[in-house]
């Protein structure tokens, strides 16, 4: 199946729409945000040509949650749909 392409920008705000949209944690953990994606070779990265570097903007107290592993989750959902556009 062909991935969707998207830029850096649309690809973070897909992630981001997810995570505002998602039912998980109650809604906790809404405003905990990923980098921007960066380029990466796919054959190291699941097939996927780009990843994120870190949560900038994470609310103080959600790495003791289970934020990080949400944000994570979502993020490779994303990679499984979207291609970094050249």
């Amino acid at each position: 199946m062909a991935k969707i392409k998207g830029t850096a920008e649309g690809i973070s705000k897909e992630i981001q729409r997810r995570i505002r949209n998602s039912k998980e944690l109650d809604g906790d953990c809404i405003g905990c945000r990923t980098a921007l994606p960066r380029r990466t070779d796919p054959a190291t990265n699941g097939g996927c040509n780009w990843t994120v570097d870190g949560f900038p903007d994470v609310i103080p107290g959600c790495l003791d949650f289970e934020c990080v592993d949400f944000v994570n989750a979502i993020t490779r959902m994303v990679m499984a749909v979207y291609e970094l556009r050249e």
